[in-house]
């Protein structure tokens, strides 16, 4: 490419046909006006340009346009359309960028590079003095062009946003996109360093080439600005906030075609001003299985690994490190400066060493370019920068709000920041003020408004908090807010939708821990913790954070013996013994020490008279008797339960209680009359739509319950939709625990029941995410049970087996007994199938001896039904010994007036049958059972029934 001497390297213009184009300026035109375009479309524009007539390749390009990042080809094609759009690429016979295939794309024409001079003030050839940027401009493209529009409409436009933020970053490449559009030019002034604000009008003049004669600079500045059309950046005005404001008054008024651009940590208030307030660069979620391509979407993670690849050479993100990544950039907030500082320490301490460190952020964020500002060469000189502009009474609010975690507000920022010498009337023009000095954030979008300070303000602020005699007393006052907020929230709990109750409370959990962490430290306040953590439970349960409820009321308890004691404290142990019960359940199982607390927390009911609460006890032992199988007891808990019922609500969850065991025992038509009465009284019932007392949805198990009632009376597809309708309101109320008891009582099973394999998996992969995600570890195990009980029916038998014996044994150990024979059935007759019969009996008569042992009725026909099938298979097949077992399952299916077992055991004797030459009595006895189905005949048992019935006709 030819070029000519140039005098300066931003002068330099690249020429071709009625087009220029100022690589440094990020500037196209065409025949001397501007041409729109877009930086990456400009970006491709210069790395051709650069090889001029020989192919680019297509990731050279990407490379260019997309620094550190992996996007697809098509990305390529839409900028190389936008750019032959502004080039007007084939009119008038050009063609400018040619597809070369199987290459890229090269730049046909000649081109000449020529140096632009343009008339600037006084002898000065320049037109302006933006810096020139070496590094590319990350995740701000929406935003410059922004500012570039509001800048063709407003005179007065104003950057705000927290220290480091990347202000100075976005008005610079504003400025620079604008170039073409001031006759007289684009001129920064950094107010910063200056200390003096009446000097601001000779430095302006200075900035832009203009000596001053007379003693009314302001005055001489304004008649020389009169004609000019200019735009004028004033970067950092915090410091000298109110001279720089008249100063811009004052050209706004007095030079009609001057434009400002300002920069400042919170708006100037002037005349005309418009403000745009600079958010923090996107962060990734902290979601699992983020992959390096996913995380470098999000621009803090682009910034971050740009800059720490201009560093290190050959360094690429990898799968692995994405995530680490991402926690660094979420650790802080997405602040530019923060992260540039982070990426400089990779080189010394590698990315996970950096994430391990800032938690130290003030010590480990150091060592920025040796030209930056000195403000910006440290995190905490920043901090220091802002904080020193403060008066004393805001500085006092910011280092009190420190003490929060997670957001407030205005309400608590006012309980906890006030004290004699800041009153709380004072607190709400105190909090506007540092929301517009960009200290602290307003969160748009809740019912209530709440403010927030990020993380690294929040360290520096809780920083200069502990250096003061008012630490430990704002620490109590927290605690007290909080420890008064939850009991408003107990107060609410019934009154109030659940989504509006827990939108509410759902944000103060955060606050909530470091106010029980500061309770129960050796400074804090026991009778505060303890009453807290009462409080808190049913936040827990609501958010299904069981695992956090078990140890917090674990410590509590532990802590309870130093306290006074007497009727309030004897309430608040009762509580936390139910709690730790229940918790339990959700997080270890059914074990022993579930049933002892629950017992503890009924003995304190009985001695206070707490009738309510003796309700909640019985349901809880009522709960741990089902899971280990003591199903009589379960029953004498539920009717104790019901007979001590009062409200419509008690007395339907009554009917559920008793009606499960009875289910368990055999007694079908009993136990579904107790089951529908439940369901009754619940749709007359206000309370059961809203309640989740007792921490999960009880009308939604009584359905869960009713599915399988359903499918046993031989009504399969009404039972299947009773589980998808279960589901559905589980996920509509967003509550985990209710969920997995709907997708693990309801719809798995009916799904196995009726051999739909598919939704089987669906919904199992569904139970297992929730159960993870909430920390639910026996439904956890419960979902590696059907995951493994459904490769096992699908002939999978060498993973299928291993897992379901593995996940029997993990069953054992968490109690949930209601599943347990099941499951061993469905072993028994994979190994059967996999030609381990010897093995495959010894399963299911553990299945049955367990039955036996339990008195669990409600499967025993069809683990009989299996043990026929079994001694039918094996070497020596044992005719008789299986008639004998059809036939007793046939019994047990027709006491039990389980259709479905029922057609099972009818099925296996017809194949007797046929076996012992009686097709003609196989088929009449198949048939019989089978006409008194009116539904379901797409189901997998009356598909085969009705395949074997036509093979015999």
């Amino acid at each position: 490419m030819p070029t000519s001497a140039m005098a300066k390297p931003d002068d330099r213009a690249i020429t071709f046909g009625p087009f220029s184009v100022y690589p440094a300026r990020q500037l196209l035109l065409k025949e001397g006006r501007r041409v729109p375009i877009g930086s990456r479309a400009f970006g491709l524009l210069i790395a051709l340009l650069e090889h001029a007539g020989e192919p680019v390749p297509k990731d050279r390009l990407i490379a260019r346009a997309w620094p550190n990042r992996v996007v697809e080809d098509s990305n390529l094609r839409v900028q190389v359309a936008l750019l032959r759009k502004a080039l007007d690429d084939r009119r008038d016979g050009n063609e400018y960028v040619v597809a070369v295939p199987g290459h890229g794309y090269r730049f046909a024409p000649a081109t000449t590079c020529t140096e632009a001079r343009h008339a600037g003030f006084g002898t000065d050839v320049r037109t302006n003095n933006l810096p020139l940027r070496l590094n590319p401009v990350i995740g701000r493209d929406d935003v410059v062009d922004i500012l570039a529009a509001r800048l063709r409409r407003q005179r007065l436009v104003t950057v705000v946003g927290t220290g480091g933020v990347g202000k100075t970053t976005v008005a610079v490449a504003a400025a620079t996109a604008l170039l073409a559009s001031y006759r007289d030019g684009v001129w920064l002034m950094d107010l910063a360093p200056i200390a003096d604000a009446t000097l601001l009008p000779c430095v302006l003049a200075t900035t832009i080439g203009l000596p001053l004669t007379s003693h009314d600079p302001m005055a001489e500045l304004l008649s020389v600005l009169r004609d000019k059309h200019i735009l004028l950046v004033f970067d950092n005005c915090e410091r000298v906030i109110e001279a720089a404001t008249i100063l811009v008054e004052a050209i706004i008024k007095g030079a009609p075609s001057a434009t400002i651009l300002a920069t400042s940590r919170e708006p100037l208030r002037a005349e005309g001003e418009s403000v745009h307030r600079l958010s923090p660069l996107q962060i990734p979620p902290a979601t699992p299985g983020l992959t390096a391509a996913s995380a470098l979407h999000y621009s803090s993670v682009a910034l971050f690994v740009e800059r720490v690849a201009s560093s290190m050479d050959g360094f690429r993100l990898s799968d692995g490190d994405a995530p680490v990544a991402a926690d660094i950039c979420r650790q802080l907030d997405g602040i530019a400066l923060a992260i540039e500082l982070a990426a400089a320490r990779v080189g010394a301490f590698g990315m996970r060493g950096v994430a391990e460190r800032l938690g130290d952020r003030f010590r480990i964020l150091v060592g920025a370019r040796r030209t930056a500002l000195p403000r910006h060469q440290t995190l905490l000189a920043t901090l220091d920068w802002s904080h020193a502009l403060l008066a004393e009474e805001q500085r006092a609010l910011l280092r009190r709000l420190g003490v929060f975690a997670g957001g407030f507000t205005l309400e608590s920022a006012c309980r906890v920041a006030a004290d004699k010498q800041l009153s709380a009337s004072t607190i709400p023009d105190l909090l506007g003020n540092l929301v517009e000095k960009s200290l602290v954030a307003l969160e748009a979008g809740g019912r209530l408004a709440r403010y927030r300070l990020l993380d690294t303000t929040r360290a520096y602020a809780s920083a200069k908090l502990a250096e003061t005699s008012e630490f430990s007393d704002v620490q109590r006052r927290h605690a007290e807010c909080f420890r008064d907020l939850l009991a408003r929230s107990l107060a609410e709990w019934e009154s109030h939708l659940p989504e509006e109750w827990l939108g509410r409370y759902r944000p103060e959990i955060d606050n909530v821990r470091l106010a029980l962490d500061w309770a129960f430290s050796p400074a804090g306040d026991i009778a505060i913790g303890i009453s807290m953590t009462v409080a808190a439970i049913p936040l827990w349960f609501r958010l299904s954070s069981t695992e956090e409820c078990r140890s917090r009321v674990g410590h509590a308890l532990a802590k309870a013996g130093a306290t006074a004691s007497g009727t309030l404290h004897a309430r608040n142990v009762m509580q936390l013994y139910a709690a730790l019960g229940l918790s339990q359940t959700f997080t270890i199982g059914l074990a022993p020490q579930a049933s002892a607390a629950w017992a503890k927390a009924l003995d304190i009911a009985h001695s206070l008279a707490d009738q309510e609460f003796r309700l909640e006890a019985l349901w809880g032992l009522w709960l741990c008797h089902i899971g280990l199988g003591e199903y009589r007891l379960a029953l004498d808990a539920a009717r104790e339960f019901r007979k001590n019922s009062e409200s419509p609500y008690d007395r339907a969850l009554g009917d559920r209680l008793i009606g499960v065991p009875l289910h368990c025992l055999g007694h079908g038509a009993e136990a579904r009359r107790h089951i529908a009465s439940s369901l009754r009284r619940n749709a007359a019932s206000v309370e059961s739509s809203t309640s989740i007392r007792f921490r999960f949805n009880q009308p939604l198990a009584a359905r869960a319950m009713l599915a399988q009632m359903l499918w046993l009376e031989g009504s399969p597809e009404q039972a299947m939709e009773e589980a998808h309708l279960c589901v559905r309101e589980a996920r509509l109320g967003g509550h985990a625990i209710s969920v997995c008891d709907a997708l693990a009582q309801a719809q798995c099973p009916l799904a196995m029941f009726t051999g739909e394999w598919s939704l089987a998996e669906q919904a199992i992969v569904e139970l297992l995410d929730e159960a993870d995600r909430a920390a639910l570890v026996p439904w956890e195990i419960l979902g590696q049970c059907w995951s493994a009980a459904v490769q096992v029916k699908r002939g999978e038998f060498d993973p299928g087996l291993t897992r379901l014996a593995d996940g029997l044994n993990n069953l054992r150990q968490v109690r949930f007994a209601l599943f347990h024979a099941g499951f061993l059935a469905t072993l028994a007759e994979g190994l059967a199938m996999a030609g381990r019969f010897a093995q495959g009996l010894r399963a299911i008569d553990e299945a049955l001896q367990l039955c036996a042992r339990r008195e669990d009725l409600w499967c025993v026909a069809e683990l009989l039904r299996v043990k026929g099938e079994i001694v039918l298979q094996g070497a020596d097949p044992r005719l008789a010994d299986a008639e004998s077992l059809f036939n007793r399952s046939l019994t047990h299916a027709r006491r039990q007036r389980a259709l479905s077992w029922e057609l099972r055991a009818v099925t296996s004797i017809a194949r007797l049958r046929c076996r012992q030459g009686r097709p003609t009595e196989a088929r009449a006895g198949l048939a019989a059972t089978y006409v008194r189905f009116r539904e379901g005949f797409a189901t997998g048992d009356l598909r085969a029934a009705k395949t074997l019935m036509d093979e015999l006709s």
